[in-house]
């Protein structure tokens, strides 16, 4: 699926849903390049997005309304098997699945974030990684994983 393809059919799903604040680009950037090789992200399954991004998304909307209205921005979400792997990824990363997105929101630091994704009504679904820029995010025990995580 060509990128144009994958933003077209996306973006008519996230319209189907509402989805207001984020966009096929931000969930599966796809024709990017890796710039560590010639590794290329591909786009995934449509069914994906409806299966497991249209959830998360709606995690994430929350996330966007925690303490003050304020943009949640997206550093990654979809990868591929390869694209994965080219990032360091580990082999069942949620990434592959729609399912995780690496996370910051503007004008709140990760441990400050991470604290927010915790009072959520079902933060014990959720994988929560706090790092030194980002929050990883992923909703595994919607997915029928193992849930909680936290890092």
């Amino acid at each position: 699926m060509s990128r144009a393809e994958w933003g077209e059919a996306c973006q008519s799903i996230l319209d189907t849903a509402g989805v207001q604040h984020f966009s096929p680009y931000e969930i599966a950037d796809v024709g990017r390049t890796h710039p560590r090789g010639p590794t290329v992200l591909q786009a995934p399954p449509l069914g994906l997005v409806t299966a497991n991004a249209l959830p998360l998304i709606e995690v994430l909307e929350w996330l966007r309304a925690a303490e003050t209205v304020t943009p949640v921005l997206i550093n990654s979400w979809f990868r591929d098997y390869y694209y994965n792997k080219a990032v360091g990824g580990v082999d069942y990363s949620m990434h592959l699945t729609l399912g995780a997105a690496d996370v910051t929101k503007i004008g709140y630091n990760p441990t400050e974030v991470a604290a927010m994704l915790e009072g959520h009504p079902d933060s014990a679904s959720f994988g929560i990684g706090c790092y030194s820029s980002f929050v990883h995010l992923d909703i595994r025990g919607y997915l029928n994983r193992r849930a909680p995580a936290r890092w």
